[in-house]
């Protein structure tokens, strides 16, 4: 059962690899060129001496948007995977019959549904695991560049750590839930494709809140003390010296009836007004990604639960 499973896995295998040897080019082919750039136009030098580097990290960011920005794709790996290894999991089997062939051969469901969701799950988190590894190498170079693409960023938070891991297991079961009860490869995979971004997004939209955020409060005109820590930055709000936000209903602002923004920014200081962000610090990082990881494998246990119930109940 497992060498026959083995075989029919090997076409996800070999695409998978091919993939993911794409990628590893991709990713040490742009590498290169960031860090060359890095080192050429000075900008390397400038996030070292502590210097103002605006100008420079204007340039290097504009230069290299598609590049930055590709990075987005990859956050669509796990769902790919779920679609393309999970879907057609127990769909395709039961679309052409062929596991009444295996369950007439010594093979009781339970064994045939574990050593192909073993096995699937297995090389598909090895994936994950590579591609996750490779993509924490890939992003470093940016890491220096903008807290945009510190790890606990939601751009890049996703792809880092160990949830990519749990995003593609979570798929997977999806995939082979759906494949159970619908008994249709090509539904099996819209299913996956429908049932998993919204998942996702709801997971995401309450990861600022695993633990309660901090505030930190500063003057106006300065800059946050938090800067250049790669904190992931909730919120962030103007207040006066009561404390009250300002833009809230019946609080009022006497510098908004000044012209000029010179003029309303020393207004702002001879009130005292000073910003308060709300964060998330980045030292939270793993206790994030376990959460996380927690939540979608918690999730994936459920939804194997009732594919495995499935199978074993519904399935003729």
């Amino acid at each position: 059962m497992t060498r026959l499973t083995l075989r029919l896995a090997r076409p996800n295998v070999l695409a998978s690899l091919a993939l993911l040897a794409a990628l590893t080019l991709y990713a040490v082919l742009t590498r290169r060129a960031m860090v060359a750039d890095l080192d050429s136009s000075g900008l390397s030098g400038c996030l070292g001496s502590g210097a103002d580097c605006a100008t420079l990290i204007r340039g290097f960011t504009d230069k290299f948007d598609v590049v930055i920005n590709s990075h987005r794709l990859i956050i669509l790996v796990p769902l790919v995977t779920g679609m393309f290894w999970g879907g057609p999991l127990v769909a395709r089997e039961a679309e052409q019959g062929t596991h009444r062939f295996a369950w007439t051969q010594s093979v009781s469901r339970g064994r045939w549904l574990a050593v192909k969701l073993g096995v699937h799950l297995l090389g598909a988190a090895v994936v994950a695991a590579a591609l996750t590894q490779l993509m924490t190498w890939w992003f470093t170079p940016l890491e220096r560049v903008q807290d945009d693409f510190a790890r606990l960023s939601p751009d890049v938070f996703d792809f880092r750590g160990i949830v990519p891991i749990a995003y593609t297991v979570f798929a997977i079961a999806l995939g082979a839930a759906a494949g159970a009860i619908f008994k249709r490869t090509v539904p099996a995979m819209l299913i996956t494709l429908v049932a998993y971004l919204p998942i996702k997004i709801a997971v995401q939209a309450l990861r600022g809140h695993y633990l309660a955020p901090l505030d930190v409060s500063y003057a106006f005109g300065t800059t946050s003390p938090r800067l250049g820590y790669g904190d992931w930055i909730l919120g962030s709000e103007m207040i006066n010296r009561g404390g009250q936000i300002l833009g809230t209903p019946g609080v009022a602002d006497p510098c908004q009836a000044l012209a000029g923004k010179a003029a309303a920014e020393a207004c702002s200081v001879t009130n005292g007004y000073r910003f308060v962000d709300t964060y998330q610090p980045v030292g939270r990082f793993w206790p994030f990604q376990l959460i996380e990881s927690g939540i979608f494998i918690g999730l994936s246990v459920i939804t194997l639960a009732v594919a495995a119930w499935w199978v074993l109940r519904r399935t003729a």
